[in-house]
């Protein structure tokens, strides 16, 4: 514990001046805070420049996306209320595994009040996993009923943003109900390319095999981001009328089109998937090469027949994040 704190400290004097660099293995010592180191953290971090904040909250979120050993939800939740819209909105995402009920009501608050159109989209994705809790029945139904009717109603709000528009029906589309079936079916219709990828996004999140006539028109669509909306919402939905479908995707021109193809048969499944995947893998480079491997091993883990997963991790994060260290000064 002393040897911690002593950690801490030195963590401390560090980020204190501008003219430090920071490591990213360092930011380990900021993990799993007790109330009282995080008081010395903030009493820091109140010092400390806006461009130098935002450069730390970075790390920490993508540290602890890239590893479930760390916990920095503390310091995210201390910064839901920074002055520094970027900040606020990286918190926000740090919290993404946060179920927290009492997260519930600042996350609404942001999605209402906040100033800047990037801080309430974030609220607005972050209430997502909110609104899927309720349908997994994990959270109270009018709970659940509260943040539906704000997501709906900032969704029809022609004021708001359209990026904040675009999060919350994208948020709401896990709940089922006439009111958010007509959301997507109007989202669809809009005029805005955005929201209309949304609403394929929401579609698929849905489960409702209602738009699967949608979805796969939507997988021949001229534009790549909306191949790979209705890809990626047919793997959600299982949509074995889609395999045909996916499998010409995975010669296609864009990248990302065919690894959510790739993805998309293996949530699917069955044999014409698995022969499509499986005889990809041939011509495939190295990174498509490792997007099949992993849809063959979900393929196979659905069905019953993984044997074993081997993951081979070769860690070196002071070289990997070497561009991290440089920035940050």
């Amino acid at each position: 514990m002393l040897a911690e704190r002593d950690e801490l400290r030195s963590f401390l004097e560090r980020l204190r001046d501008e003219k430090e660099k920071i490591r990213f293995s360092q930011l380990y010592a900021l993990s799993d805070l007790t109330r009282e180191q995080l008081a010395e953290f903030v009493r820091v971090w109140e010092s400390v420049s806006t461009v130098r904040r935002r450069r730390l909250i970075q790390g920490l979120v993508e540290l602890a996306e890239a590893s479930f050993q760390v916990n920095f939800d503390a310091i995210f939740r201390h910064c839901l209320e920074d002055p520094d819209d970027e900040v606020r909105a990286m918190a926000i995402d740090g919290l993404w595994e946060n179920e927290e009920p009492s997260l519930i009501g600042p996350l609404l608050t942001m999605l209402r009040t906040d100033p800047s159109p990037r801080v309430r989209a974030a609220a607005a994705s972050g209430l997502g996993r909110y609104v899927l809790a309720g349908q997994l029945e994990r959270l109270d139904e009018p709970i659940q009923a509260r943040i539906i009717s704000d997501l709906l109603t900032t969704i029809h709000t022609a004021e708001e943003s359209i990026l904040v528009r675009r999060r919350a029906i994208e948020s709401v589309s896990y709940a089922d109900s006439s009111e958010v079936i007509e959301a997507l079916e109007i989202a669809y219709e809009d005029e805005d390319e955005g929201m209309r990828l949304s609403a394929v996004a929401g579609m698929g999140r849905s489960c409702d095999m209602r738009w699967k006539d949608i979805l796969l028109h939507e997988l021949g669509n001229s534009s790549p981001a909306m191949r790979y909306e209705a890809a990626w919402a047919c793997g959600e939905l299982g949509l074995r009328q889609a395999v045909p479908i996916l499998g010409r995707l995975l010669n296609d021109r864009d990248r990302q089109v065919r690894e959510a193809s790739i993805w998309a048969l293996g949530q699917i499944g069955g044999p014409e998937a698995k022969q499509l995947l499986l005889a990809a893998y041939e011509d495939a480079d190295e990174e498509t090469q490792e997007a099949l491997d992993e849809a063959l091993a979900e393929q196979a883990l659905a069905e019953g027949t993984l044997d074993f997963l081997l993951y081979d991790f070769e860690e070196d994060e002071e070289e990997e994040w070497s561009d991290w260290d440089e920035d940050l000064e």
